[in-house]
């Protein structure tokens, strides 16, 4: 059996499983599983109903056939008509249990396998790790044959029919004449999972609806609360980036500055102001030196000076630097 296989078995035995005992609730279970008409039919031709005012009773032609109309009605074969019993199964065939008890209806069945219509009551009740029991109805297909057909000379048509087991008011859950589950009325697995799509479909489709509806009042609503930028302030910056000196500019004017008996180890240009760190021989000139290219002012020692062993002198300077013009 395929994974597949598998996930589909799973689903349809808990969804039987589901089913049945949502049916025994008070109240929700009358909405999920219909409310059936038993008809018992007797080895002597006769009919009897199992509730209402003539249950027990073999009832009249006349009632019988005021029943004519009902949608649900199901005609129980009684002693000597129909049979049910427990049929075990290994597990490895639950998953279609029809097909393998009809590999073997003479081992399960006492009549000719032409002969044996059966049906399987409800879900599985699991017997032990390895098996799992199915309650089953059974007959001969002529017995059915002229019960129904008794049946409908009186003017009902039955839905539905099944053997009589232990208590002839049990639930309505197999058919003889299809040899199915009686699955009628409404599923409550599957209103759950109609619930649980519409809830799905319904979050995908807000979702949606915000993206579509409510992401662009967003990006407007941020785009509100930014600092606008005029005309005068765009070129303003404009001008500043223009006017701005590079960096290799300021470079290749600092170093051409310095005489050759100087050289700097360290510059750092930030928010307008240049550092220059380095070795002279004569630190005090350099203050001049600097401040002879048009792109510097205002230089100053940031630090004093120290005269090492041999002879040369650190400087550690800042200076201005000035905004030119585009060239």
């Amino acid at each position: 059996m395929t994974i597949f296989e598998q996930i589909q078995d799973l689903w349809v035995r808990w969804a039987q499983a589901f089913d049945e005992g949502i049916a025994q609730l008070p109240g929700i279970g009358q909405w999920v599983q219909p409310k059936w008409i038993i008809l018992i039919a007797d080895r002597d031709g006769s009919f009897s109903r199992v509730d209402g005012p003539e249950a027990g009773g073999v009832l009249a032609p006349d009632h019988i056939r005021k029943l004519g109309r009902q949608n649900h009605i199901c005609l129980r074969l009684g002693k000597g008509l129909g049979q049910r019993r427990d049929i075990l199964l290994p597990q490895a065939a639950s998953h279609d249990p029809a097909s393998a008890i009809r590999l073997s209806l003479e081992q399960y069945f006492p009549f000719p396998a032409k002969e044996t219509a059966f049906a399987i009551h409800g879900a599985a009740q699991p017997s032990g790790p390895h098996h799992s029991q199915f309650r089953v109805s059974f007959a001969r297909h002529s017995v059915i044959t002229q019960c129904k057909e008794r049946l409908q000379a009186l003017g009902v048509n039955p839905k539905a029919i099944d053997a009589l087991g232990e208590h002839a008011d049990e639930s309505v859950n197999a058919d003889l004449q299809r040899g199915t589950n009686m699955a009628d009325g409404k599923s409550a697995s599957f209103v759950l999972a109609a619930l649980c799509t519409l809830l799905l479909v319904f979050g995908g489709l807000v979702s949606l609806w915000s993206n579509l509806s409510l992401a662009p009042a967003m990006t407007d609503a941020r785009a509100a609360n930014l600092p606008t930028i005029t005309a005068d302030q765009a070129l303003r910056q404009k001008q500043a980036k223009t006017t701005a000196p590079s960096v290799l500019r300021l470079w290749q004017a600092a170093t051409q500055s310095l005489p050759d008996n100087a050289y700097a180890e360290y510059l750092l240009y930030e928010k307008g102001r240049l550092r220059i760190a380095g070795k002279a021989k004569d630190a005090a000139s350099l203050v001049s030196a600097i401040e002879a290219q048009f792109l510097f002012e205002g230089t100053t020692f940031a630090s004093a000076s120290l005269k090492e062993d041999n002879g040369e002198e650190s400087f550690d300077l800042v200076t201005n630097v000035l905004e030119a013009a585009q060239p």
